[in-house]
């Protein structure tokens, strides 16, 4: 499990070395945290020889310094997926896209986004949301299939009710996965066809095998089996207070309200480490990484984990 905070990378000038070595290639300097006890690693190029296959970081380094040329061994490996989550004002958005558009990952599924798509009227799902909650869900106060769900009328009856939206996940939930795995097999052969994904810097070596499933509430579905990593993005509860005031409009007080809501239906929000902590542990989380600083701070944690072979499973 990889923990990020802060992370510093610094490549020096060729000739220069630290260490007590004849040799006098360039080092790399990299920053980062494994199970909250921060670690500086000064790897010495001269040692590139024996470690480099399994670190794709110093691999790719190399490679775009003149260095040694080295196929990683994950290169012909099949597309990895990996699951975002987080809590709300935390900026997993934000970091899925970073991800896709500016460290050249394959594609973005929005998870919340296609759970829309289950409310869809005259779908299966559908049926099954309004037998279970019965008609006066709808828009219309007929079982009309053309009839919307009215998911105000939805809400007041699952939100306050942990039975009532139990009751709506055990529906939605098998929908929506299948909605992800469908898409996921479409990008795969879209990939196929297009060859790699253009984009991405040297570090990211494996920037276009990897397809982003951005889920809010990814930990709490149970599909740890879909994914080769998920990672959990989390911000203090202050910050992600000003997010949601300065991006989303909200009063302070409507925005402790979210938070604190979220906190106390789930126990994955903002502030709430303890649930992470045992996700971390059962290995169901391979990464967290703390969005408290600017975009870039943002970027260049996430270039330095999708580096990473333990932010994703073994």
């Amino acid at each position: 499990m990889l923990v990020i905070q802060n992370p510093v990378i610094l490549l020096l000038p060729l000739g220069t070395s630290c260490l007590t070595t004849p040799l006098s290639f360039p080092f790399l300097v990299y920053s980062h945290a494994r199970q909250g006890l921060r670690t500086h690693l000064l790897l010495q190029w001269g040692m590139v020889h024996e470690h480099r296959k399994d670190n794709p970081i110093l691999n790719s380094a190399s490679s775009a310094m003149g260095g040694f040329e080295y196929e990683s061994k994950d290169k012909h490996d099949e597309i990895k997926i990996l699951g975002v989550c987080g809590g709300i004002g935390s900026g997993k958005s934000t970091a899925c896209k970073l991800m896709v558009d500016s460290l050249g990952c394959v594609d973005r599924i929005d998870a919340d986004a296609l759970a829309h798509q289950v409310y869809e009227p005259g779908s299966q799902s559908w049926k099954d949301i309004v037998s279970e909650f019965g008609e006066g869900i709808l828009s219309q106060a007929n079982n009309d299939t053309d009839a919307l769900i009215d998911r105000t009328k939805l809400g007041s009856i699952v939100f306050g009710d942990n039975m009532a939206m139990s009751r709506l996940e055990k529906i939605v939930w098998p929908h929506l996965r299948a909605k992800i795995e469908h898409q996921i097999k479409e990008i795969k052969q879209k990939h196929q066809l297009t060859g790699k994904h253009d984009g991405g810097s040297f570090f990211n070596v494996n920037s276009n095998k990897i397809i982003i499933v951005e889920a809010a509430l990814l930990l709490e579905t149970g599909w740890d089996d879909l994914f080769d990593g998920i990672w959990f993005i989390q911000s203090s509860p202050s910050v992600a207070m000003r997010r949601l005031k300065e991006q989303r409009g909200l009063t302070e007080e409507e925005a402790l309200a979210r938070i604190c809501a979220q906190q106390k239906r789930r126990g994955i929000g903002n502030g709430d480490k303890t649930d992470i902590l045992r996700h971390v542990e059962r290995g169901t989380v391979t990464a967290v990484i703390t969005n408290d600083g600017t975009i870039m701070d943002l970027q260049n944690a996430l270039k330095v984990a999708l580096n990473d072979s333990v932010s994703f499973k073994k």
